[in-house]
């Protein structure tokens, strides 16, 4: 029953992230990884994950300390949306006269506010022992 009970978390991780990689480390390697993991509050799986996904050029997860101000970002481009639909709404209604210009450029940075909003909110996601530290 015991070895059951260990095996449900490897378990849940790998239907998570799917693949195990094994990796080689020198013992000063090992130990900085640790160190950064306790001072974040992240396994240390965690910190290999964010260092692959920086390297590999994809958005990084934030840390605690930036989390704060990345929701506060997000929060601010989601009122953007509204003005956003306000404006728009007005086009279509004939408040203000429809210019084709004007519709593209809307577009355009409506596209753009989602696509930076959607970036933000993955940052923000933190890892699964990083959120269950949360009060």
């Amino acid at each position: 029953m015991d070895q059951d009970a260990q095996k449900a978390p490897v378990k849940s991780a790998s239907r998570r992230y799917g693949e195990v990689t094994h990796i080689r480390f020198s013992a000063d390697e090992v130990a900085s990884v640790k160190a950064t993991a306790q001072l974040d509050g992240v396994t240390v799986s965690e910190v290999v994950r964010r260092l692959v996904r920086a390297n590999a050029g994809e958005l990084p997860v934030a840390t605690e300390a930036l989390r704060p101000a990345i929701l506060d970002m997000t929060d601010q481009l989601r009122r953007v949306g509204i003005n956003f639909n306000q404006v728009v709404r007005a086009m279509n209604d004939g408040r203000i006269p429809y210019d084709e210009d004007i519709e593209m450029a809307l577009m355009a940075v409506g596209d753009l506010v989602r696509q930076f909003r959607e970036e933000l909110k993955v940052m923000a996601t933190g890892s699964r022992k990083t959120k269950g530290a949360k009060p």
